[in-house]
């Protein structure tokens, strides 16, 4: 018979707590839905033809996920408006990194996940006994234009709107 002595069961005990918090502690993914609690998706028409569209994921969100997000977002845009194709006018997708420095203290440090451009602003200390894991999101903003069009010709952010829609299947709902 074996018997684990104290040192060892509490370890143990200590050991799979933290496995349990751990887990519980990281969230879901956002799932594809209109913004509620800042994250999910958004829309803003700014002409009849320009829209500004963003999606924002929680800590559980990776950044590939909030681009594929957004991506569909323009799409239904698209078809919502039977546009035949769409330019991207601009995009950014951009982490924000929040830890705690102190007790009273937590820190929110922003990034630009563009590499070929980055910028950085914020407070990040690294001397802080009271450091906790960083919580990241990603949030992902295009402006689009619609077309009546189905043809891109050499534009490079064109998109056809059947053809993106085939790209990312049709699981819209």
């Amino acid at each position: 018979m074996c018997t684990l002595n104290r040192t060892r069961y509490f370890a143990t005990c200590m050991i799979a707590a933290s496995v349990v918090a751990g887990c519980a502690l990281t969230p879901s993914p956002t799932p594809y839905q209109p913004a509620s609690d800042l994250h999910g998706y958004t829309d803003e028409a700014l002409a009849e033809d320009l829209f500004r569209v963003g999606f924002r994921g929680n800590a559980g969100t990776s950044q590939q996920d909030v681009e594929d997000s957004l991506f569909r977002r323009m799409v239904e845009i698209a078809e919502t408006k039977k546009a035949g194709s769409f330019s991207i006018v601009g995009r950014e997708t951009t982490c924000t990194t929040t830890l705690r420095t102190t007790p009273e203290t937590t820190c929110i440090y922003h990034q630009s996940a563009d590499t070929t451009f980055p910028y950085y602003f914020g407070i990040y200390e690294l001397e802080s006994p009271w450091h906790s894991s960083p919580k990241r999101e990603y949030e992902a903003v295009a402006t689009i234009r619609l077309s009546s069009e189905a043809d891109c010709g050499d534009y490079r952010d064109c998109f056809v709107t059947s053809e993106a829609r085939a790209s990312i299947g049709s699981d819209s709902e």
